[in-house]
């Protein structure tokens, strides 16, 4: 059995002349959305073996919030360039059988549209909002990353900041 977590990066600055894209960091709003689903999920008994993102300041800094509430070390999360300029949904099921190896839970945070993508690609019949901070737990019954298919994903959990707010 393989786990996989989809993450979008939490909310981010405007874009700005002054700075690239890729530099845009959180705001305290993003900041504040990350604690939230991070506990939530940490309280629910959600784990991760291995953590992948994107490298662009948003992604990355989400994903160092989530790994310093899960206990991670920060030099263990795994950054992936195409992750920030984008896979198609077989690249990116490679890069999971690359850098996933033996592992069963992993945790990818990237952006949008892509993170979405995947997520409706790899899910056997969901469609989903994906916000800034929305967390995605996706269920394959396979034994390696390289059998996962399109359509074979059993979601097992979806939460937004929004969710935990109302």
């Amino acid at each position: 059995m393989k786990q996989l977590i989809l993450s979008r990066h939490a909310k981010t600055e405007v874009i700005r002349y002054d700075i690239s894209d890729f530099e845009r960091n959180l705001t305290s709003r993003g900041i504040n959305d990350s604690a939230l689903v991070s506990d939530y999920l940490f309280k629910k008994g959600i784990h991760t073996d291995l953590i992948i993102s994107s490298p662009a300041n948003r992604a990355i800094a989400t994903a160092r919030l989530f790994a310093n509430r899960f206990n991670i070390q920060l030099d263990k999360i795994v950054q992936v360039e195409h992750l920030y300029h984008g896979f198609s949904t077989q690249e990116f099921l490679e890069m999971l059988e690359d850098k996933a190896g033996q592992f069963d839970h992993v945790w990818v945070f990237g952006h949008n549209p892509d993170i979405a993508s995947w997520a409706y690609k790899l899910l056997d019949k969901s469609y989903l909002h994906v916000p800034t901070g929305t967390t995605i737990g996706i269920e394959f019954d396979v034994e390696n990353w390289s059998n996962i298919h399109a359509r074979s994903g059993k979601l097992i959990h979806y939460t937004t900041p929004k969710m935990l707010k109302e």
